[in-house]
């Protein structure tokens, strides 16, 4: 039995309950790490850039 947790189990089942292999279709592959990572870096970024605005120590200098 595969747990349904793992990563890296098989698609069994799509979402109207037909399995993969009767369908003939492979399963969805998923983005690449280096996709993930650099939408995480970006995220963090605009985080960061937004609450050192708000704390007004943004773009010292300008006015």
């Amino acid at each position: 039995m595969t747990n349904p947790k793992d990563p890296h189990a098989p698609d069994l089942l799509h979402s109207d309950g037909a399995s993969a292999a009767a369908s003939g279709r492979a399963p969805a592959a998923s983005r690449p790490r280096w996709v993930s990572v650099f939408a995480i870096t970006a995220i963090a970024l605009v985080v960061v850039f937004v609450i050192v605005h708000l704390a007004g120590g943004g773009m010292a200098g300008h006015h």
